[in-house]
C-alpha cells in the first residue's frame, strides 16, 4: 500500500501515533517479527541447541506474522470505521 491509501498526519489519526504507524507501516512490521522469530530459530539451531529449532523457528515465526498481519487488518478497520475523516 503506497501512503496516498492513508489519511494525512493531520487527519483524526493525529492523537493515535501508534494507529497511526501500524496503519502505514503494519505490513513490514509483521514481516520483520516473522523473520526475527525465524531468524532466532535458525541462530539456535546453529548454536547447536538442537536440530529441532530451525523447523520450530520457522513455523512460529510464519504463524507469529500472520497473528501481526491479522492485528494490523484489525487496527485497519477499526480506525476506518471510527476515526473521523
Amino acid at each position: 500500500m503506497s501512503d496516498s491509501d492513508f489519511p494525512p498526519i493531520e487527519s483524526a489519526d493525529q492523537p493515535y501515533p501508534a494507529v497511526r504507524m501500524l496503519r502505514r507501516y503494519g505490513n513490514w512490521i509483521a514481516l520483520g517479527l516473522g523473520l526475527a522469530v525465524a531468524a532466532a530459530g535458525v541462530w539456535a539451531a546453529a548454536a547447536g541447541h538442537g536440530a529441532v529449532w530451525l523447523p520450530v523457528g520457522l513455523v512460529v515465526g510464519a504463524f507469529a506474522a500472520f497473528l501481526m498481519r491479522s492485528y494490523v487488518e484489525l487496527v485497519r478497520i477499526i480506525a476506518d470505521m471510527l476515526l473521523p475523516r
